[in-house]
């Protein structure tokens, strides 16, 4: 590789810093400012994922939208090629710049995009393979789509291998804890791309426009993530001599940890939509993308905010400040059930409003989208626990346990889907069960072993408060169903209104820390 530095002077050779000297190495002065960054960018894709499949459906139809997903689906497991490589970055940016070392910064990098480079040439020969023989595999499933689904692939493919050359520098600014860029360049690329998608679709164009777009709006993200990296990490140098075996070897071992539990994630959501799609086709497949998808963008809003934690606990863990480490799972896991529950019980409650407002008929699946919110409530809440660990390269157990899970859910869906011919509903409970059996309960109990917090203790510190507030909040939900339940619209509406401002006021009172509701009231408009 060539030197992609910015600067004449070689940073790696300069004397290592002290950890004090870089200020707040850990992150915590910033965690507050990344999640609300990363909370911001996530709304431009929820706004997106409304937008765009109402789109598609109206424009191509609901069995292409189907086609859709369908390439989404087969195309995210080319990202295993990474064997999650690219997720031990962050960590190791994190340690060796809160140590003040340079050259340390500079072999991960150099190490990661080595591997990064040869994974992306993997996923251009996969994606080739399979733009020519998976939708010949399922044609009669595809509704007729067949040159479609290829070209859909193909540029799906494409932008992966791009996504997974340039994988490196994501781990470069989030380990500097700069998580605000980089949902900055997210959520910009996504904007950009969903009205390019947009035109696409008003000019009359199908897939493969949609496809190609989708493809130029992640080179020019990457390209631009890439520069940025470069600015904030200024000691960053990318050469070949730094690349080192050694050091790809440590990468590729606490990367095969994580990537447990990105296989689990796939086997989990991606395996269980192809088995829909090929026992039911695409336009059942289009149907029951809705409501996972909804829950998948409340699980990904947590996630947003447990990211965070992976360098900030590697720094604390390197550091020696256990008693930190402990009192950051207890604060994190009960504030991702607090964020977690309120849109995981509307979603529970009002789900076949959402989903017949928000795509019309045909789409019609409330009780699905109940089974899956309902059995998204542990495992979403519990996400920081996961985070944590993997900050203290204590997450191989939880990674083992997530895709024993999947693998389990995998079965069980075959199984609904199949023989026991149980349709979306199945699938569904066939997702959620070893879900929450497995992947909650199991790494909660885990968790709490590995830091030396009593479980009980941990549940009434997590949920106790969290529980509490859900009371009167699905009991005004559930009011504002049974005096509007023919009015869907305002139905939904009066609930958002109502169980909002019944959130609003328990949070302000009982959750918010006094320094956030005296930093908000200290920014009113005065009266004068």
């Amino acid at each position: 590789m060539t030197n992609a530095g910015v600067a004449a002077n070689d940073a790696s050779s300069a004397p290592a810093r002290p950890a004090s000297a870089n200020g707040d190495v850990a992150g915590r002065d910033r965690m507050a400012k990344n999640v609300l960054a990363s909370w911001a960018g996530h709304l431009v894709l929820v706004v997106g994922g409304f937008i765009m499949p109402r789109l598609i459906d109206d424009r191509v139809g609901q069995t292409a939208l189907g086609v859709w997903d369908f390439g989404w689906s087969l195309v995210s497991y080319f990202g295993l090629a990474e064997v999650g490589v690219g997720s031990s970055v962050n960590r190791y940016i994190a340690k060796y710049r809160a140590a003040g070392d340079n050259a340390g910064v500079n072999r991960t990098v150099s190490s990661v995009m080595a591997i990064q480079w040869l994974a992306a040439l993997l996923v251009v020969a996969l994606t080739a393979a399979a733009t020519w023989s998976a939708p010949m595999l399922l044609s009669e499933r595809l509704g007729g789509l067949l040159n479609e689904a290829r070209w859909v692939i193909l540029f799906l493919g494409l932008g992966l291998a791009v996504q997974m050359a340039f994988n490196g520098y994501v781990g470069v600014i989030t380990g500097c804890h700069r998580w605000d860029l980089h949902n900055a360049i997210n959520s910009t690329v996504y904007l950009v791309t969903t009205l390019g998608m947009v035109v696409v679709l008003a000019q009359g164009g199908g897939l493969k426009g949609l496809a190609m777009t989708h493809f130029v709006g992640t080179a020019l993200g990457e390209t631009t993530r890439a520069w940025l990296a470069h600015r904030v990490c200024p000691e960053l140098r990318i050469r070949r001599r730094d690349a080192r075996w050694d050091v790809g070897v440590r990468l590729l071992k606490f990367g095969g940890k994580t990537m447990l539990g990105t296989v689990s994630s796939l086997l989990l959501y991606q395996a269980n939509s192809l088995l829909v799609v090929s026992h039911l086709g695409a336009a059942a497949l289009a149907a029951y993308s809705r409501p996972l998808a909804l829950v998948r963008h409340v699980r990904t809003f947590v996630s947003k905010f447990a990211f965070t934690l992976v360098p900030m606990a590697s720094s604390l863990h390197a550091t020696g400040q256990a008693a930190e480490v402990r009192d950051l799972m207890m604060e994190t896991g009960r504030y991702a059930a607090y964020i977690a529950l309120p849109p995981l019980v509307f979603a529970a409650l009002m789900g076949d409003l959402i989903l017949r407002v928000w795509m019309g008929p045909g789409y019609e699946l409330g009780t699905v989208l109940t089974i899956l919110a309902l059995g998204h409530l542990v495992t979403t809440s519990q996400q920081p626990l996961v985070n944590v660990l993997a900050g203290m390269n204590a997450h191989l157990p939880v990674s083992v346990a997530e895709c024993i899970g999947s693998l389990i859910a995998v079965g069980l869906s075959a199984l609904a889907l199949g023989p026991l011919g149980l349709g979306l509903h199945g699938a569904a409970a066939a997702l959620v069960l070893p879900l929450l059996l497995l992947n909650g309960v199991f790494v909660t109990i885990y968790a709490c072993r590995r830091l030396g917090v009593p479980v009980s203790g941990y549940l009434v510190a997590a949920w106790r408060g969290p529980l509490a507030a859900m009371v009167p909040f699905a009991t005004t939900l559930a009011l504002t169903r049974l005096l509007l339940q023919d009015r869907p619209g305002l139905c939904l509406l009066a609930g958002v209104a109502a169980g909002g401002l019944v959130v609003a006021a328990i949070y302000w009172q009982w959750v918010l820390p006094r320094s956030a509701k005296a930093l908000l009231w200290s920014r009113r408009p005065s009266a004068t």
